[in-house]
């Protein structure tokens, strides 16, 4: 589907009211981006205004598409709707959730494991994250007693 610019957003919540299953790929946010800031809150568009629909079995109320707030047109191949195989689908969600740079978000007090370097192998806990955001802070128990570490984000995995 061809959208109006900027609309990928709207389109995508005003089909999914209709039970229309939409998806708008994006890539992750860059490196060094804090979660919640404002580079991090900005769309980064796989397919600037162009979107994936997937009708229900059955599906006649094309109105619905046709006419749908920011939507240009829906993509045809020799007069009927243009599709694009399910697998195809599924491995630029699996590429997309594979991307470099995307390391998972913990919540303090969370179990994890110190992967890399001198502390590889390590269990710990998840504290904070630090000023910059490859860095942040885990409490390990090291010579009887606990303390704090910083290591790199990127070393880290969830426990279990």
């Amino acid at each position: 589907m061809h959208t109006n610019a900027n609309a990928e957003g709207q389109v995508s919540k005003f089909l999914g009211l209709h039970d229309i299953q939409v998806y708008a790929p994006r890539f992750p946010a860059p490196a060094g981006t804090r979660p919640g800031s404002v580079r991090d809150r900005r769309p980064r568009w796989v397919f600037p205004n162009y979107l994936f629909v997937k009708l229900p079995v059955g599906f006649s109320r094309w109105d619905v598409i046709q006419w749908a707030p920011g939507v240009r047109r829906l993509l045809n191949e020799g007069g009927a709707p243009a599709s694009v195989p399910d697998a195809v689908v599924a491995r630029l969600r699996l590429r997309l959730a594979q991307a470099p740079g995307r390391r998972p978000a913990f919540t303090r007090g969370q179990a994890v494991i110190i992967e890399r370097g001198p502390l590889a192998m390590v269990d710990a806990i998840f504290d904070q994250e630090l000023n910059t955001s490859e860095r942040v802070q885990v409490l390990v128990q090291l010579l009887g007693r606990p303390m704090t570490v910083v290591v790199d984000a990127a070393m880290l995995r969830p426990a279990g």
